[in-house]
Parts: C-alpha cells; structure tokens; sequence
C-alpha cells in the first residue's frame, strides 16, 4: 500500500467516524425531545428539537428522517405551551405562543396548528380586552377587541366588545355599527345565546338615549337613536311611546300617529291606566293637525292614571270638547 492509498484511507475512516458520531449525536438529541414531551416539559422539547434539526442538517439525505420528525412536533408543542398559559390567565405569553405555532407552523407544513392556532388568538385578544373592559379600562379594551376583530372579522365576539367600549366612551353611533355588525354574525353562527345578548343591549343603550334627547328637546338626535333601536328589538312599547313624543315634538303628526298606534297594537293586554300615555300623544298629534274632534276622543282614552289632570285641561279648557 503506497503513501497515497494510506492517506486516503485514514481520510475516509475519519470522514466516516466522524458522520457516525454526528448522526447519533443527533439521534441522541432527538430522543432527548421526546423524552421531554412523555415529561411535559415542552419549552426542553423544543429546544432539543431544535438542536437535532441544526446538527442533522448537516448530513444531507442521512440525517432527512430526524430533521422531518423533529420539525412536526415543534409546531404543536408551541400550541401546547400557549394552551398551558392561557389555563394559566396568562394570556399575553399565550398570544405569544401561538404566534410561533403559526410561525413554525407555516415553515414546517403544519396547517392544521396553524389553523387551529389562528382561531384561537382572536379569543384571546377577545379575553384581554374583557379583563381591560371590567377593570374600567375602556380605550384600552377598545384597543384590544379591535385587534380581534382585525384578526377574525367575523368574530360576534370582538364586535360586541367594541360596542360595549364604545358605549363607555359614550360613541353611541360607533356602539350602533359595532352591535349592528356582531348581531348579523351571531345570527348568521346560529348563535341564539349571542343574539339575544346584543339584541338586549342594544335596544337598552340606544333607547336609553334616545329617551334622555327628548329631555333636552333635541327631537332629531333622539329619533335617530330610538329608531336605531328598533333593528334590535321592534316589539318595545316603550320605544313607540318615545318615538310618539319626538315626533310630536318635530310637529311630525303623522309619524307620530303611526307611533302611537303601533305602540297601542303592542298594549293590547294593558290596562287603560298603561295606555293612556299613547292616547295623550294622539290627542297631541290630532289637536297639532287641527282634527280637534279626533283630539277630543283621544284625550277621553287618555283620562286614567297620572294623564287625568293633564287630559282634562286639554279637554275642557283648550278644546272646550262636549
């Protein structure tokens, strides 16, 4: 055997000693990871994981096997981790995990955490900003349901938070778009629980302020509210009645007659004492179009209750009825 052939023999044995130690140091790596996992401790799994990717990387079509396996666990164990921390309430860091589910998720094929991953962070950021919402932190709750929302459009969830913050901040016509928006989504979802919730609260903000315009006699503003009202609830008696009184304040008599005897439709099972405001703004809108003879009929339903003193007046001294 000349020199040569001795050179590159010694070389080849090395080369080859030197591959065996580098691909069952990765082995050993690998099996370290899935030690890990059986213990539960994610955050040394990944790690080992990743450990054995940069060495077996290294040694091409030999070392594929452990590159590929320890690359379809990584996703799923950041997934595992944020789940952890959110059990936790620590949902920052969870957000956090996630995030890198869905990074290494898409780098490593795993769509369905990625999928999973990326239905779950707009809940999170739906959480966050509920613990913002109750600690009176409203422009940050605000903040916080709109990253849901960009996140998952189509999220009721993230829409309903928005409104609830809009109303704090005293947005109503933001609230309005937001609770308009969440409650096609929940209903179109099927979700009943979810539409009831925005349909209650909804039809309450918006009357509520429409009601306190007609204080102030800002009869626009609060038409505008209280017919807003009625996409969440128009079956509200309430409603009709503060619709009648607005619109009688506009000496918009014929909305106002409408109003009214929608509101009666909805009072059928009352008693005269609880119609009798209806039969008031009747007699207001009649006597405003000059049909003081209808005005008078009406005035004379209105006579019950807290309405007696005013009716009367109405009827025997400004229309001097029979």
């Amino acid at each position: 055997m000349n020199f040569k052939t001795l050179v590159t023999l010694i070389l080849v044995t090395f080369t080859f000693t030197v591959f065996a130690q580098d691909i069952n140091q990765a082995g050993e790596v690998y099996n370290e990871g899935n030690q890990a996992v059986k213990s539960g401790d994610f955050v040394t799994a990944i790690q080992k994981y990743e450990e054995s990717i940069k060495v077996a990387s290294a040694l091409g079509a030999e070392g594929e096997q452990i590159v590929s396996g320890a690359k379809a666990q990584i996703p799923s164990l950041y997934y595992k981790i944020g789940a952890a921390d959110y059990k936790e309430k620590n949902v920052d860091k969870a957000i956090g995990e996630f995030e890198n589910a869905i990074k290494y998720g898409k780098e490593y094929g795993d769509t369905e955490t990625v999928e999973k991953s990326e239905q779950i962070i707009p809940k999170l950021y739906y959480s966050k900003g509920n613990a913002l919402y109750k600690e009176k932190k409203y422009d940050e709750a605000l903040a916080v349901f709109k990253q849901s929302n960009e996140l998952n459009p189509k999220y009721s969830r993230a829409l309903w938070g928005m409104g609830l913050a809009y109303s704090k901040l005293k947005k109503y016509d933001e609230m309005d778009k937001s609770f308009s928006a969440a409650l096609e989504i929940a209903q179109a979802d099927g979700d009943e629980k979810m539409a009831a919730k925005i349909q209650k609260t909804g039809k309450q903000l918006l009357q509520s302020q429409g009601a306190g315009k007609l204080q102030s006699q800002a009869w626009d503003e609060s038409l505008k509210y209280l017919n807003a009202s009625l996409k969440y609830d128009d079956g509200d008696k309430d409603t009709y009645y503060y619709l009648a009184l607005g619109y009688n304040g506009k000496q918009n008599w014929d909305e106002a007659l409408k109003a009214v005897q929608k509101g009666l439709d909805l009072s059928t099972d009352e008693n005269d004492e609880y119609k009798a405001k209806f039969y008031y703004e009747m007699g207001n809108a009649y006597k405003g179009k000059g049909m003081n003879t209808e005005a008078c009929a009406a005035y004379t339903d209105a006579s019950h209750g807290r309405f007696v003193e005013s009716a009367n007046y109405e009827l025997k001294t400004v229309l001097k009825c029979n």
